[in-house]
């Protein structure tokens, strides 16, 4: 059977990763420090929290660890990094730079100074158990879920000020923050849910939070602000807004024409499903390490 081996801060939130894993083999875990590694392993799995020096902990990882693991285990690495803080992102450059048989995917830093060619763009997971097609309310009232950055205050104000009816569920918001499955149940009540980038300053290229795979995934109709996502979604897959006006234009045009809004959502939910759901990206991991 395989062995494989996950280095993470192992909290709720990776249950998902390691159901998918045990799907392929045999899982072991391991925090993200740089000691105990088994005397075994066919693929080595770092997940987003092992980021070398930045890892916030005493003894963690280095690339030369790593390298010693893979010289003594022969066994294949991927890394999945969600983090869009350049600094963070070092430790990867440093094991595509020196230990061969190493995958580092990401779904951050797109189009940046950190990018390179041997990085594999994918979007965030979603876990299909939690975020199912559930029938919304015909709720006129526009959802939004996130912190509530500047920026985000500045297109929710403009939304209000064309009598635009929202609820933001997250930090400064009308809502506490909800996550899972307390946030999958509390979106049956919405049709339209919407994206805001954190900011102007940003780079749009290829990136977007959980938010966008976990709506399409529930079959909201998800309004999308315009990162470049061309060669991932069709045009037909996705919705999306660029200026604050088109935005409003288009929460109206969803409200009055629902069904045209779900025949696009639902062709992007099963791109989502097909690609970007914890087990198709583990399966891909393994995979590319030509472990399955």
């Amino acid at each position: 059977m395989l062995k494989i081996h996950y280095r993470n801060r192992h909290g709720t939130t990776n249950l998902p990763w390691q159901t998918a894993f045990k799907k392929y083999g045999e899982l072991s875990l391991g925090p993200i420090t740089s000691d105990n590694f088994p005397k075994e392993i066919d693929h080595l799995h770092l997940g987003g929290s092992c980021k070398g020096k930045y890892s916030h902990c005493k003894n963690y990882i280095t690339t030369n660890d790593v390298k010693e693991i893979q010289k003594r285990t022969n066994c294949s690495i991927s890394c999945f990094f969600g983090d869009p803080v350049f600094k963070r992102f070092e430790f990867h450059h440093k094991l595509l730079d020196n230990v061969p048989k190493v995958k580092v995917y990401s779904a951050a830093l797109y189009g940046t100074s950190m990018w390179r060619d041997d990085v594999t763009w994918v979007l965030h997971p979603v876990d299909e158990k939690i975020f199912q097609l559930i029938e919304h309310k015909m709720n006129k009232t526009v959802l939004f879920t996130g912190t509530l950055t500047p920026y985000r205050k500045k297109v929710i104000n403009k939304l209000l000020e064309a009598k635009i009816k929202i609820d933001i569920v997250g930090k400064g918001g009308n809502i506490s923050p909800k996550f899972g499955k307390d946030l999958a149940e509390f979106s049956k009540n919405y049709m339209i849910s919407i994206g805001i980038p954190y900011d102007e300053v940003r780079p749009k290229i290829r990136y977007s939070s959980t938010r966008l795979p976990n709506a399409l995934a529930m079959g909201l109709i998800y309004i999308e602000s315009d990162f470049d996502l061309k060669g991932v979604f069709k045009q037909n897959e996705i919705i999306q807004w660029k200026t604050i006006e088109e935005l409003i234009q288009k929460i109206y045009y969803y409200i009055d024409n629902p069904n045209k809004g779900m025949k696009i959502i639902m062709k992007g939910r099963k791109k989502v499903l097909d690609n970007w759901t914890f087990n198709k990206l583990t399966q891909k991991f393994l995979k590319d390490g030509d472990q399955i």
